[in-house]
């Protein structure tokens, strides 16, 4: 089992890979996993399904959350940048830090069999927001970067 690995966090405009994630997103040649995100992105009237779903969920005694996120789990990634008010971009995140310097965000990776990244928050009153991240994919280590610009802390892979 390894270790868990700390990411530096560069101060500045982060750089972007949508460039090349636009040619593999078009046409037949995108893979499923991009187009089923998309799909759920851009299925907005599916938000009444869902709700309805959660609802049985809950009247049968289950934690929606746990359920979904094992069934889907790229949902669980955008429930997490939802609520803490950030954007899903095609190649990373981004989350408003308002308040927080630089040296109050940690961020830490480990690759076992999933590449797992562990964001930590430290407010200036000592409070703490820990949160866990599973990045799926088919390389076996994603090279995550880590931006502070603007009061945004943007992670890219």
């Amino acid at each position: 089992m390894t270790e868990w690995e700390e990411v530096d966090i560069s101060i500045g405009e982060p750089e972007s890979n949508i460039e090349s994630l636009a040619t593999a997103a078009d046409g037949l040649s995108a893979n499923v996993e991009s187009l089923h995100s998309n799909f759920w992105q851009d299925a907005a009237h599916l938000s009444e399904v869902e709700d309805r779903h959660v609802q049985v969920l809950i009247n049968a005694g289950m934690i929606p959350e746990d359920h979904i996120a094992s069934t889907e789990p790229t949902r669980k990634l955008s429930w997490f940048v939802n609520e803490l008010n950030g954007r899903i971009d095609p190649d990373g995140l981004s989350i408003p830090v308002k308040g927080l310097e630089v040296d109050d965000i940690k961020i830490y990776q480990k690759t076992d069999q999933e590449s797992l990244v562990r964001l930590k928050f430290v407010e200036k009153d000592g409070q703490e927001l820990e949160r866990f991240i599973d990045l799926k994919s088919e390389s076996d280590k994603y090279n995550i970067k880590a931006n502070f610009y603007n009061d945004r802390l943007y992670l890219r892979w």
